[in-house]
């Protein structure tokens, strides 16, 4: 029986390639690097990945203090919540189901929340920040259990990516992936609402 579903954040709930593209412009800019298009495109949201792929070269601490100092409400405008996300949200309260939310996104997670008034929806956020180890890493998802006082048995994990797939087959829960089609994941969707039928087939068995 199904419990809690925990999901990430970045393009699963939120499409937020506009503000990943502006952010990887707004630093390379500032620190005179130039990023060759095919980079440009392997996006991250993980900061420290961020200054490991393109900016090795700079000193850690003047990285994190500009990068630290920008005005994220600037970005605010160029995310979108995905189809359906406020209706598989609302389905999931509204159902007495835990919902908690596990990103390698930092500071700006609970901002765009508040943006979107989703806040309200989750039980548990959990960051970046709040984990030494971030996924692929299964730490963050099995302290959210921990914190929800759910089995693994209990959970199903939404995500996008195979770090994703790794992170909730490490912490033994089923895996949904949402748009990509990594190989590992339990389930495969294209839209959101299709959570609903998911549900349906774990609490029947």
């Amino acid at each position: 029986m199904i419990k809690a579903v925990i999901f990430d954040l970045d393009l699963v709930l939120i499409n937020a390639l506009k503000e990943i593209f502006s952010l990887n412009d707004y630093m390379s800019k500032h620190f005179k690097i130039k990023l060759p298009k095919k980079k440009r495109l392997l996006y991250t949201l993980d900061t420290e990945a961020i200054r490991k792929r393109f900016y090795s070269k700079i000193n850690k601490k003047e990285f994190y203090d500009y990068y630290k100092n920008r005005d994220f409400k600037d970005y605010l405008s160029s995310i979108k919540v995905h189809k359906n996300a406020r209706e598989i949200l609302k389905y999931l309260k509204n159902n007495k189901y835990k919902i908690a939310l596990v990103t390698n996104r930092g500071h700006s997670t609970q901002l765009i929340l508040n943006y979107f008034k989703i806040a309200k929806y989750f039980d548990s956020v959990l960051t970046v920040y709040d984990i030494k180890k971030p996924k692929p890493n299964p730490q963050p998802i099995i302290k959210t259990m921990k914190t929800l006082k759910v089995k693994k048995s209990e959970v199903l994990y939404v995500g996008d990516d195979i770090i994703d797939v790794r992170a909730g087959k490490g912490a033994g829960v089923s895996v949904v992936l949402y748009t990509n089609k990594f190989k590992g994941a339990d389930y495969y969707i294209k839209d959101l609402i299709q959570i609903k039928n998911i549900l349906e087939v774990e609490n029947a068995r």
